[in-house]
């Protein structure tokens, strides 16, 4: 049950309204006043009880005026009949309309698979390529550890030589000196000539 208060239904709805409702109706009862209209047009749609200056009113069908609403459908006054189609309103199909569906589906089919067995090829090329690209890879970086492993023995081997020819060469600076001495000798022999 709704209640509405007689003097604020009577502010919500303008004359133009309250006429409309009435002549929908069918009933132009002016003496019987605004109540009399209100009444008789909601009376249409649902029960409507008074007591005292309360106004009770029960909509019929409300859950479908609530769908109607909530679509944007409430200036509508009749209520649309659902649509049923008998065999004779269904056109009959054209036979050569299926056969060029179906063509056409194939078709489709066929380049679907065309195109999946390319992307397919495509991307067993690409995996290939990768992996070549990573063998790659490994195959360089191994290579330059091998190198560099060479470069550290060969530069150990080297500074091996090394220590080799400075230790080799010590009897050689004792050499030096007496080469020094002998010299030195000979100078003051050759002073000691002139």
């Amino acid at each position: 049950m709704i209640p509405l208060d007689r003097t604020s239904g009577a502010r919500l709805l303008d004359s133009r309204s309250l006429d409309g409702i009435s002549q929908a109706c069918g009933t132009a009862r002016v003496q019987e006043g605004r109540r009399a209209t209100i009444s008789s047009a909601l009376e249409l749609e649902g029960t409507v009880s008074h007591e005292g200056d309360l106004t009770h009113f029960v909509a019929n069908n409300l859950q479908l005026k609530i769908k109607l609403s909530s679509r944007g459908s409430l200036d509508e006054s009749e209520t649309p009949a659902p649509l049923r189609l008998k065999a004779a309103d269904i056109p009959p199909i054209d036979p050569q309309v299926l056969a060029n569906l179906e063509a056409v589906a194939r078709d489709v089919a066929q380049k679907v698979d065309q195109m999946l067995r390319s992307l397919n090829a495509t991307i067993q090329n690409m995996t290939a390529l990768s992996v070549g690209y990573i063998q790659t890879y490994r195959d360089a970086v191994d290579s330059l550890g091998e190198s560099v492993d060479m470069s550290i023995k060969g530069m150990y081997t080297l500074m091996a030589r090394c220590e080799e020819l400075d230790r080799s060469m010590l009897p050689i600076h004792t050499l030096a000196k007496q080469i020094r001495e002998v010299k030195r000798t000979l100078e003051v022999f050759e002073t000691l000539c002139k």
